[in-house]
């Protein structure tokens, strides 16, 4: 028994301080992806208020957002990380604890407004096991600032003069004006009895919809006063729009919309 408990002892040890590692390894990978994610979130709402709080006194430069971008973004980014983690992990398998982990990839404000923060670092055995050597991890987060989206990022729009215009996924028509009310859909509720006496904006009757209209026999349904379908929910796909903004010269077979063409 003695010998026996000499050999298996050594490796039932083994084996937990093992397992122990593993669970270690992924709270802090955990962890570390939530605490860059929630900085992340917080870093891209910053951008919002340093970039409206510009335009609204009339700034030029852009100081504030600057600031955040570079260096200092990533200091202040590595900094929130830290307090969102705390003390514990200098106590986990991270090899130096937070001083082991690097911030050198991570990129703030760079392009149009991404987000970056990229966290390398190693971990270790709990308790140091024959065989069992440190390996590196890469954490992440990869997003947008809440600044909008340039359109012209990237390219050269210097001497381009082409007109842009907006189209929807299914749109038979092109629109000169983002704010155009075939655009800009003005969703009414209204009583499913009275849609026999209802017209739209072109006088044409409401049939109902494919894709939720069936069946309906009473209660309220959903209309729009360009429209000539009405729905049961007011998230159906056919109420939604995805507007594309193209060159005029791409525009292929569809006609120019009547109210802002």
């Amino acid at each position: 028994m003695t010998v026996e408990a000499s050999l298996a002892l050594p490796l039932f040890i083994f084996f937990f301080v093992n397992i122990m590692t593993m669970f270690n390894i992924v709270k802090v990978q955990s962890d570390l992806e939530a605490a860059l994610h929630q900085t992340g979130s917080e870093m891209s709402l910053l951008a919002y208020d340093l970039s409206f709080g510009e335009e609204s006194l009339g700034a030029e430069g852009g100081g504030a957002v600057d600031t955040l971008a570079g260096a200092a973004g990533i200091f202040y980014a590595k900094e929130k990380v830290r307090q969102y983690l705390g003390d514990g992990i200098n106590k986990s398998v991270v090899t130096d604890g937070f001083e082991g982990m690097s911030f050198i990839q991570s990129k703030v404000l760079f392009g149009n407004d991404i987000i970056d923060l990229v966290v390398d670092y190693k971990v270790h055995p709990l308790i140091p096991v024959i065989g069992f050597n440190e390996f590196g991890v890469e954490s992440r987060y990869f997003g947008h600032a809440w600044t909008g989206y340039d359109i012209s990022a990237g390219l050269d729009m210097e001497g381009v003069e082409e007109e842009m215009v907006y189209v929807t996924e299914h749109g038979e028509v092109y629109h000169r004006s983002i704010d155009c009310e075939h655009l800009r859909l003005k969703v009414q509720s209204v009583p499913f009895e009275d849609l026999k006496h209802l017209r739209n904006n072109d006088r044409k009757i409401y049939y109902a919809c494919e894709y939720c209209g069936e069946n309906i026999g009473g209660g309220n349904v959903f209309i729009t006063g360009y429209g000539e379908r009405y729905h049961s929910s007011i998230n159906c796909l056919a109420l939604k729009r995805k507007i594309y903004t193209i060159p005029i010269s791409e525009v292929g077979g569809r006609r120019a919309c009547s109210t802002c063409g």
